[in-house]
């Protein structure tokens, strides 16, 4: 999966193993470099100095490990310290900065997964897209500021009736998706019924008005579409929110169904 949970869980364990094993090649190679660091600091053998003094080697074994599990301890933290950063630069880099929803090319990577699981399990994957409706007009009176915040209402009104499983992105300008894994097509119609309703009712305040916009919704279904690529998935969605339009927005269009709302 794009964020997997299980990668996620084991990636401690992982941890310890590497950190573990650095820490024993650690030890390994510093043993010879102690050993003839006796030697050039006495003069005389590591074997001659330890029958003289028997617990200098204790000594020197434990001051051994114990640098250099220090030494393997912090490269671990490095590394975990890492990861996260890399973690992170992979959020980022899957999240719409303007909204926080994800971004097309999570969409789009998690499209692929969500097909293929529903290939291998005999389920079906919903797709729905959502433009906003005359929403140039909010950018030309209002200015851009007003129509980015009121983008963001958006995204945080689609994700309020969003349901567990479905993922909300913003695929850029007005435009969004909802991915519906399982979902049949009435199903996903549902959902885009609840998304359209709930754009329709997000008011951004403005001086003495209140900003309000509409979306039209197309929507496809591998159930009723049979198998299909994410590319042909997308198109047949793509095709039914341009049926939407036609039909003067603010609705729902299923591909190969009558308009909702």
């Amino acid at each position: 999966m794009v964020a997997g949970g299980e990668e996620t869980a084991g990636r401690p364990a992982r941890r310890l193993v590497r950190r573990r094993a650095l820490q024993g090649a650690l030890l390994a190679l510093g043993a010879p470099f102690g050993w003839l660091a006796i030697q050039a600091l006495t003069g005389s053998s590591p074997a001659e100095q330890i029958s003289r003094h028997p617990g200098l080697y204790t000594y020197l074994l434990l001051a051994t490990v114990v640098v250099l599990s220090a030494v393997g301890a912090l490269i671990g933290r490095a590394e975990e310290s890492l990861e996260l950063a890399n973690e992170l630069l992979t959020e980022l880099s899957y999240t719409d900065a303007g909204t926080g929803l994800k971004n097309r090319r999570y969409l789009e990577a998690r499209l692929e997964e969500e097909l293929a699981e529903a290939q291998r399990r005999g389920s079906s994957v919903a797709l729905a897209i959502l433009d906003l409706d005359a929403f140039k007009t909010v950018n030309d009176r209002f200015g851009h500021p007003a129509g980015d915040e009121l983008l963001a209402l958006v995204g945080a009104a689609l994700l309020s009736v969003s349901r567990g499983g479905e993922t909300v992105a913003r695929l850029g300008g007005e435009e969004f998706a909802i991915l519906l894994p399982g979902a049949t097509g009435p199903e996903a119609e549902a959902a885009a019924e609840r998304a359209r309703q709930a754009v329709e009712a997000t008011r951004l305040h403005r001086s003495t008005e209140f900003l309000a916009v509409t979306t039209s919704v197309g929507v496809a279904s591998t159930a009723d579409l049979g198998a299909l690529s994410a590319s042909g998935l997308y198109d047949q969605a793509d095709r039914a929110l341009y049926e939407a339009k036609e039909r003067g927005g603010n609705c729902v269009v299923l591909s190969g169904k009558q308009a909702a709302g």
